[in-house]
């Protein structure tokens, strides 16, 4: 090689930047700013942004932001619906045999 090819491969090399590697999931959930920078950069990607590997964890941190870790505190445990309802009789008193009747009229004289 010659000294020119040396000088041009070498400005090249200085020149051209090192792309930093993408964030992950949980750098940008730890970052809202980062975050926020690339919603915004996949906003004006407009439908290109589908196939960004970089939108796609950024939506995917997101959704880890927003929904958290996943393990809930929710504790199923039976209801009572009617917890003050009494209990029902299965058979009215028109059907009920009684042989004794009640002292007191129903009005209360």
């Amino acid at each position: 090689m010659n000294a020119k090819t040396l000088v041009i491969i070498g400005i090249f090399s200085t020149a051209t930047p090192t792309w930093a590697a993408a964030p992950t999931i949980d750098q940008l959930v730890a970052n809202p700013t980062l975050l926020n920078t690339e919603m915004d950069r996949c906003k004006h990607l407009g439908m290109a942004a589908n196939d960004d590997a970089r939108c796609q964890t950024a939506w995917r941190a997101e959704n880890k932001r927003f929904f958290g870790k996943g393990a809930g505190t929710y504790k199923s445990t039976p209801v009572d619906v009617f917890p003050s309802h009494p209990t029902i009789n299965p058979q009215p008193n028109s059907q009920r045999t009684s042989s004794s009747k009640s002292p007191d009229p129903p009005n209360g004289k």
